[in-house]
């Protein structure tokens, strides 16, 4: 077992990072984005948590959650999400994600959909939220797949401008530098 430990602070909003395994894209496909926003649905009627903001990309998600007051469990709520979204995988591609044999995930009858761990990191004040904010909407563009955030269908990029946070132009040169954003 490992001794891997996460921070937990209540009263705070956590940025996440997950990844698929081995960076598929299974969230090229509109269907697959379909099964995990049901997966966030379910999971949030037990374990209430807000979106505050999320990009889905082909191969990882980027988000800010804020979970109820005094509540820091949220690797139950992740643990749950890729139980969910993984079981909706199998039923539509039963044996496309089997673990290879005598590997530790087909010991552990894993399936290769995500990777083992997910990156969390505590929103420490104002700015700390807006700095990964602008990093989760510009990540469309960063990677290519759009000129500009409003561009890229799975974000919340829109409620956002429609807030009045950015503005329509917003992302089309600039670039993120956020300390610990080299695993993306």
């Amino acid at each position: 077992m490992s001794d891997y430990r996460r921070v937990k602070e209540s009263n705070t909003p956590y940025f996440f990072t997950l990844v698929t395994y081995d960076r598929a894209p299974l969230f090229a496909i509109e269907t697959n984005i379909v099964k995990l926003k049901e997966s966030f649905k379910k999971v949030n009627v037990k374990h209430p948590f807000t979106v505050e903001a999320i990009v889905i990309l082909p191969d990882h998600i980027h988000t800010i959650w804020s979970l109820p007051e005094d509540d820091t469990d949220y690797p139950t709520r992740w643990r749950l999400i890729k139980q969910m979204f993984s079981r909706l995988m199998i039923v539509e591609y039963p044996k496309l994600f089997d673990a290879f044999p005598g590997t530790s995930r087909a010991n552990e009858q894993e399936k290769l959909i995500w990777q083992r761990r997910y990156w969390e990191h505590t929103i420490r004040d104002s700015e700390d939220f807006k700095r990964h904010l602008d990093y989760i909407h510009f990540n469309p563009v960063k990677h290519g797949y759009v000129d500009k955030p409003s561009k890229w269908r799975w974000s919340s990029f829109n409620k956002w401008l429609e807030s009045g946070e950015y503005s329509q132009d917003w992302g089309t040169s600039r670039v993120f530098d956020i300390p610990g954003a080299e695993w993306d």
